[in-house]
C-alpha cells in the first residue's frame, strides 16, 4: 500500500496510538516557548493535525500542514481550524527560499527512498529563513525500501543511521542543536517499545 492508502485506512486510529509521545510534546513545548507568535510553520506529513499543528497553532504560530492522505487532511482541518492544510506530496510542493521559520517532519520522511529523503532535506534547508529551525523525528536505522508490517498495514520504509542523518543535514547547511533518542510504546494491540530519533536543526 502507498502512504496515502495506509493513512486513509488508519485515520484517527493513528492519532490514538501515537499522539501522546512525551518527548514529542516536550519538543513542541520548546518551540512554543522559544518561537515568536506569528512564526510561519510548515508541517510535512501533518497527519490528523494532533499534536504538532494544534500545539503550535495554539501558541500563536501560522501553521500550514501538508499530507498525501485526504482523510488525514480532512481530520486535521476539522480538529485544528486555526491552521491551514493541503493534500499534496512534499516532493511536489514548492515554496520560496527563506519563507518558513520552522519546518517539522514528524515520522513523515520514512516512506520515501533514501535519495528522496536527501533531496527533501536540501529543499527544507532552502525554505528556512536564516536562523530558522527544522524538527525531524524519525527512526535511526540505515535501510532502503524495506517492507514491514505496521499497525495492521504493510509499509515500505527507508531511513538512515543517526550519524548519516547528521552528515546529510550538515551537507545541506543544517546544524543539529537538540537531539534525543526517546523510547515510546504506542497505544496499539501488540505494540512493543520503539526507539526514535529526534533532531532539532538550525539553519545558520
Amino acid at each position: 500500500m502507498n502512504a496515502a492508502d495506509v493513512f486513509d485506512t488508519l485515520g484517527l486510529e493513528y492519532q490514538r496510538a501515537w499522539s501522546h509521545q512525551p518527548a514529542l510534546h516536550g519538543t513542541l513545548a520548546w518551540f512554543a516557548a522559544t518561537q515568536p507568535s506569528g512564526s510561519r510553520v510548515l508541517d510535512i506529513g501533518c497527519g490528523t493535525g494532533v499534536p504538532v499543528a494544534r500545539t503550535l497553532a495554539k501558541a500563536g504560530m501560522k501553521v500550514t500542514g501538508l499530507d498525501v492522505s485526504p482523510v488525514m487532511v480532512d481530520l486535521a482541518t476539522e480538529q485544528v481550524p486555526e491552521a491551514t492544510f493541503h493534500k499534496i506530496d512534499i516532493r511536489d510542493f514548492e515554496s520560496p527560499a527563506g519563507s518558513w521559520d520552522v519546518v517539522c517532519a514528524v515520522f513523515s520522511l520514512l516512506q520515501m527512498p533514501q535519495a528522496e529523503i536527501i533531496q527533501t532535506l536540501g529543499r527544507v534547508s532552502t525554505w528556512l529563513r536564516p536562523g530558522g529551525h527544522f524538527f525531524l523525528a524519525t527512526v535511526a536505522i540505515d535501510v532502503e525500501q524495506v517492507r514491514l508490517p505496521w499497525m495492521g498495514q504493510e509499509i515500505e520504509v527507508s531511513s538512515f543511521s543517526e550519524d548519516k542523518f547528521e552528515e546529510h543535514l550538515g551537507n545541506v547547511g543544517l546544524r543539529v542543536v537538540r537531539r534525543s533518542r526517546p523510547v515510546f510504546t504506542p497505544s496499539f494491540p501488540g505494540a512493543t517499545p520503539e526507539e526514535s530519533l529526534h533532531l532539532v536543526c538550525q539553519r545558520p
